[in-house]
């Protein structure tokens, strides 16, 4: 009679094939931006506080942007123009063109500029424009 069950060694070596396929292939799969090969990614706001469109950005978006997937992949620092302006951020030297309106966004990694949008004047286009930011992000920058 022929025995149908495999041996203890042959069931050890397979559910260590599958433990080391595992393993191999979560190192695979980001979780996160910031965990991207050391990468920092993040989204400056360059804003003026008498700014009509900067107000309406810290009423529509301002309030659930950190609570989002976004803002995990590209956080956000906001910076006020007139401290842009007089060289007082240090982020300054990491953009490519200057900052001539607020408000502006400005996308990072590791401080050289990648993107940006200038103005705003309702979510649907500001989330339309950041999600370009993060698709950019997951196709490897």
């Amino acid at each position: 009679m022929t025995s149908t069950h495999c041996p203890l060694d042959a069931k050890g070596a397979l559910a260590r094939t599958i433990l080391c396929l595992l393993v191999a292939t979560s190192c695979l799969v980001p979780t996160s931006a910031a965990a991207d090969a050391g990468e920092n990614f993040q989204l400056l706001y360059i804003y003026s506080p008498d700014c009509g469109a900067c107000m309406q950005f810290d009423r529509d978006i301002a309030p659930i942007y950190p609570k989002t997937d976004e803002a995990e992949r590209l956080p956000i620092t906001k910076i006020l123009f007139t401290d842009w302006q007089a060289g007082r951020e240090p982020l300054t030297e990491c953009a490519s063109a200057p900052v001539v309106g607020t408000p502006t966004f400005i996308e990072l990694k590791n401080c050289m500029e990648l993107d940006r949008i200038t103005g705003y004047s309702h979510a649907e286009l500001f989330w339309l424009g950041l999600r370009r930011m993060i698709n950019r992000i997951e196709s490897g920058g």
